[in-house]
């Protein structure tokens, strides 16, 4: 089990493996078919000790079909994107439901639907050949079957030296992105980094919609696994074994 990062840095909230597969755990924790679930949440929930597994009839909403790589789910539910993150919808908002008082005035994260359309029009669409995709806390994994993705939640001094630790064999300095996305989208972004000879990490926890789930302090740092490994296998030689570190290291005792 690879776990001496989440030892050294000591996250407050453990980190989640999430797994493309065609096998359903027994254990898993599903959502019924056509209940509107928080892919967020539900990492939280992984974080926590449960296994959540979702397919592509109950991934909850539109944007967290995106982000678990179900393809276009906004095409496919006739989603209100365009005018939900930005200026809203009257018709709409009278009509009440869950999306009546986010459209009075939209979620005013793009300035006009037409700009949304272009952000959404960037967004790496993917159909994953597997049937389930399947949330763990990390202390389950087993390393002869390791995971797609780990999905780490980082405060300010625990994210400086994973951004520092991403270079840390490489020599490089533009190893982590910070794309605007949904909160569970940085799973489809960091997906398309899977077989890149050099991934890089993807941060998250920018949508304003959902950080009143996390602590406040918090965001996300979502890696291929060989990334991970790499960050793993760091640990005894990098800039965690340094004074600097120390002086940092002791202000979360």
């Amino acid at each position: 089990m690879y776990n001496k990062l989440a030892e050294k840095l000591q996250f407050i909230i453990e980190p989640v493996a999430i797994y493309f597969t065609n096998e359903r755990p027994k254990e898993a924790l599903q959502s019924k078919e056509g209940v509107r679930v928080c892919v967020a949440s539900m990492l939280l929930a992984a974080a926590r000790g449960k296994t959540i597994v979702f397919d592509e009839k109950t991934y909850g909403c539109p944007g967290g079909g995106v982000g678990l790589c179900f393809g276009d789910a906004f095409i496919k539910n006739n989603h209100p994107t365009e005018k939900l993150l930005s200026t809203g919808d009257e018709k709409i908002a009278a009509m009440g439901g869950r999306l009546g008082k986010i459209m009075e005035r939209g979620e005013r994260f793009y300035a006009s639907p037409e700009l949304v359309k272009k952000w959404k029009s960037e967004l790496p669409y993917t159909e994953t050949s597997k049937k389930y995709v399947v949330f763990k806390p990390l202390r389950e994994i087993d390393e002869t079957d390791p995971p797609d993705l780990i999905e780490i939640f980082a405060n300010p001094d625990q994210i400086s030296v994973l951004v520092i630790m991403s270079g840390f064999y490489r020599g490089t300095a533009l190893n982590v992105l910070a794309p605007f996305s949904a909160a569970c989208q940085s799973i489809l972004l960091a997906y398309q980094e899977m077989r890149k000879e050099f991934p890089k990490a993807i941060m998250g926890l920018f949508d304003i919609s959902v950080r009143n789930m996390f602590p406040k302090e918090l965001l996300s740092f979502t890696v291929p696994y060989r990334m991970y490994e790499e960050l793993e296998h760091s640990v005894d030689e990098s800039c965690l074994t340094t004074e600097a570190w120390e002086q940092i290291d002791g202000r979360f005792k």
